[in-house]
């Protein structure tokens, strides 16, 4: 009903949900709407309620799957919630603590400082005067949650049904994605515990603040942080007045994102510019540890190899980082993604090209949705935040060269790949792997024999692409053939001139 209301046929017919159509009221397909689709799709998210908004939120950011008026538009329901009575929240907050607010705390200010889809948060000050923010979840959350994924998931294997659609992304596994993201958010214990990895992780920084958890007053819904007070990054005026300098402080807020995804096995993934904050002594203050994501060195390496890519032009290898990743299938050539790539890279001069990508990633995000480039699911948070922290650091600087911030991590990946040092560690797995090879081979043969004397041999191979050189390889065959004629005549008149020479003795 939701959906027709908002005139969202289009998502309708790809859920294969047209024969509730004549049970719906207020059926209209003229009708006609002041509004974008974007938007309408938009207020269909708001109106049904917690969970759809956060996958809208989410969705907001997946620019490998929605073109960019969609997910601009979705980017807007980071701020258009509103808050539950302050009643509620402290109903909560006595169930989960065992004790009335006025118990807990010396102040409790009832007007929430933000509104998130699956809880908001309170100033508060404890008994022995420390400034806290308390973040609750809402009440029903979890069970709301759980049945709005269930229908998703409905919804996602309805469309399966869908030839047109079921082959160009996989709705059920974007689902199990999102119900991942979202159990993970709705766990606050497990936020507390990423908040005190970070604030290790930057221990040695004296410029980044990460928020104290006060577990005393923390359970999994609802958990007590230090209170970061500072500047907005989202408040531009303030900062100027401040005498802030914007490129150095954009500079130092993507640093932190490219220390993080370089350097440790987990990152902050919501580097939106409402959870970071300028203190007045010019520190950085991180918060909201409710989503994130692991790295190891293998997708670091592939990282790396997609931002060397980009900057050296080299489509090749650009296609090739994305295999690895596993976002296209070696089974697919990939052609049309090359050609698309060619043209993009192309295009611009050098310079330009890089400045361009610095600033706004969205272009290559066209070219991998319009291809459909299924990111997996280790790599979805990576991508995201990656593109995420590009745009937190233009919209503090508009001349960041962000690629010239990404550089110097890159090249000392490489250098520490290929070093002495790393070459020898890895010497000791290398052997495993052809001793391993090796007692397995023969075995391996005999089979590949086996199969060939009894006709059950299969070779596939893929000359696609190859159309346009089909002419300058034949002439390369012909060539060949005619080589390896003479070869043969030669070889030939050598052996028979050999027997004659043996029988004759001349």
């Amino acid at each position: 009903m939701v959906l027709n209301k908002h005139q969202l046929k289009d998502v309708i017919s790809v859920l294969n949900m047209e024969r509730f159509l004549p049970f719906v009221p207020n059926f209209s397909p003229w009708r006609k709407s002041p509004y974008s689709q974007p938007e309408r799709a938009r207020m269909a998210i708001e109106e049904l309620g917690t969970t759809f908004i956060k996958v809208g939120q989410i969705l907001s950011t997946r620019t490998d799957i929605l073109p960019s008026d969609f997910t601009n538009e979705l980017s807007k329901l980071q701020n258009s919630l509103t808050p539950i009575p302050s009643s509620e929240i402290e109903a909560v907050i006595k169930q989960e603590l065992g004790h009335p607010v006025n118990e807990l705390f010396k102040e409790f200010d009832p007007h929430p400082l933000g509104v998130a889809s699956i809880g908001q948060a309170h100033a508060a000050t404890l008994l022995n005067g420390a400034e806290v923010v308390v973040k609750v979840q809402k009440p029903g959350t979890i069970l709301q949650v759980s049945e709005d994924l269930e229908i998703l998931q409905q919804l996602a294997d309805r469309a399966k049904l869908r030839a047109s659609y079921s082959g160009e992304y996989d709705l059920s596994r974007i689902v199990q994605e999102l119900a991942e993201t979202l159990n993970d958010e709705m766990d606050y214990a497990r936020e507390g515990r990423s908040a005190e990895h970070f604030a290790d992780f930057f221990r040695d920084d004296p410029q980044v603040h990460i928020p104290k958890v006060y577990w005393e007053y923390s359970t999994d819904q609802v958990i007590t942080l230090e209170r970061i007070k500072g500047i907005n990054l989202r408040d531009v005026p303030a900062l100027e007045k401040a005498g802030i300098d914007r490129v150095d402080l954009a500079k130092r807020c993507v640093n932190l994102w490219l220390r993080m995804l370089f350097e440790d096995e987990v990152f902050h993934a919501d580097p939106h510019p409402g959870n970071l904050f300028v203190e007045p002594n010019g520190n950085i203050g991180l918060v909201d540890f409710g989503m994130v994501g692991f790295i190891d060195d293998e997708v670091r390496n592939k990282l790396a190899g997609i931002a060397k890519s980009i900057v050296d032009r080299n489509v090749d290898l650009l296609v090739e980082s994305l295999t690895d990743l596993g976002a296209v299938s070696r089974g697919n050539t990939g052609n049309d993604l090359r050609t698309d790539l060619k043209h993009l890279m192309g295009h611009y001069p050098p310079t330009m090209l890089r400045i361009r990508l610095s600033t706004n990633l969205t272009e290559l995000f066209n070219v991998v949705r319009r291809n459909h480039v299924q990111l997996p699911d280790n790599t979805f948070l990576l991508l995201k935040t990656v593109a995420m922290t590009q745009s937190l650091g233009f919209g503090i600087d508009p001349n960041l060269d962000f690629f010239q911030l990404v550089m110097p991590h890159v090249e000392k990946i490489n250098k520490e790949k290929y070093s002495f040092s790393a070459i020898i560690r890895r010497i000791p797995s290398a052997l495993a792997d052809m001793g391993l090879l090796g007692v397995g081979l023969p075995k391996r043969i005999f089979r590949i024999f086996r199969s060939v004397e009894q006709g059950e041999l299969n070779i596939r191979t893929d000359v696609s692409g190859l159309e346009r050189h089909l002419e300058h390889l034949e002439r390369l065959v012909n060539r060949l053939v005619i080589g390896m004629i003479a070869a043969a005549l030669i070889l030939g008149l050598a052996i028979l001139f050999l027997g004659i020479h043996l029988k004759t003795g001349i």
